[in-house]
């Protein structure tokens, strides 16, 4: 038997495995799932086995928040890694050419050299013209065969600096790969953290406003019981899509959390941020989720907090700004925007646990 048809044979139970936990779960049968399902039947990574185990034992599934985390932790690493050392061999074995390279070419400059130094004592004490005919012939060969020797090099040269320059690219993909979202394609939170230090920095450096959007979906717990995981993954890559098609060029959109995004606007004061998050809540509430067997309707909802950076505040600042707006927004009813400096933020958070006062970040 090949190695092909034993790997077929040998990885078939545990296909069938990973494919008889999905369906006895009831898990989506998206890549995803069945790559985590796979890793867990194969037996291979501990520390997954005994994650998914703890999960399970305390909800008795696993939701499309545990399978997204389980990915990113066990799975998407591995990926990234595989590539990583993919790319880093190659990038050896091209340099290892080019040291290759330039030892030839250095061999063949010190042939040279010593050709000339030897026609130079020839000539010192040679009168005959044939002599000196032949010696001039024999450098026009040398200096033809370094010629053509040089050329081959350049060649060499300039296929490496190609490849070198495709892995760069490649190089460029990955570092974007590991901080995107792999459901909706928006940068993932260690994204936004270093996307916001670096607006942080530019707004302080320029002294035009920044703001920061925290926009979370409605009852998307609910929206998974009654509709399926699938369709709330599709939720989100929709939210993903409109949040894509309400920002410029020079805005950075993200996901936050599970079902969470950030949105950070560089040169935007709090008026035309609060209008944008009004925009993105009156476009998703465009969107109706029908249940096919019983036509029940739901419509879809997004709430958002407005907080804009201030004078000596730090990321982490703008975040619980944003945050606590958010929360505002959420206690308010859902379905809403509130800014910092909404009168109804104060109206919202009072005789909650989380007071106004408890967050300076948030201007009164």
């Amino acid at each position: 038997m090949n190695p092909a048809h034993q790997q077929y044979h040998d990885t078939l139970p545990v296909a069938d495995a990973a494919l008889g936990k999905i369906g006895a779960l009831g898990q989506p049968a998206d890549p995803r799932s069945y790559a985590l399902w796979f890793k867990y039947a194969s037996g291979e990574s501990g520390l997954l086995s005994a994650a998914m185990n703890s999960r399970l034992a305390r909800n008795g599934t696993l939701t499309a928040g545990d399978i997204e985390d389980l990915h990113d932790a066990h799975i998407a690493p591995a990926r990234v890694l595989t590539k990583t050392n993919r790319i880093g061999t190659r990038l050896a074995g091209e340099i290892d050419q080019i040291l290759a390279t330039v030892e030839v070419a250095e061999d063949t400059a010190g042939h040279f050299t010593r050709d000339l130094a030897n026609a130079a004592q020839r000539l010192a004490s040679t009168v005959s013209r044939a002599d000196v005919r032949a010696i001039i012939d024999s450098l026009v060969q040398t200096t033809r065969t370094l010629a053509q020797k040089n050329a081959r090099l350049q060649t060499q040269l300039q296929a490496m600096s190609e490849e070198i320059a495709q892995l760069r690219r490649e190089i460029v993909d990955l570092r974007a790969e590991s901080q995107t979202d792999p459901l909706t394609g928006l940068g993932d939170r260690r994204f936004f953290l270093a996307a916001l230090e670096r607006s942080i920095l530019e707004s302080r450096a320029t002294g035009e406003p920044m703001t920061l959007l925290l926009a979370d979906v409605d009852r998307i717990k609910l929206i998974n019981e009654n509709y399926g995981n699938i369709v709330g993954d599709r939720v989100l890559r929709f939210i993903a899509m409109v949040i894509k098609e309400a920002i410029t060029g020079r805005d950075i959109a993200t996901r936050y959390g599970d079902d969470a995004f950030a949105i950070i606007l560089p040169k935007t004061s709090l008026p035309p941020a609060v209008r944008i998050a009004e925009q993105l809540r009156h476009a998703v509430m465009k969107c109706e989720l029908v249940r096919r067997t019983t036509g029940e309707k739901a419509r879809l909802t997004l709430s958002v907090g407005v907080a804009t950076l201030d004078k000596g505040l730090a990321a982490q600042g703008l975040i619980e700004a944003a945050e606590m707006c958010l929360y505002a927004a959420k206690r308010a009813g859902r379905n809403n925007v509130i800014s910092e400096a909404d009168e109804k933020l104060f109206a919202a958070v009072a005789g909650s646990t989380l007071s106004a006062a408890a967050l300076p970040y948030v201007r009164k």
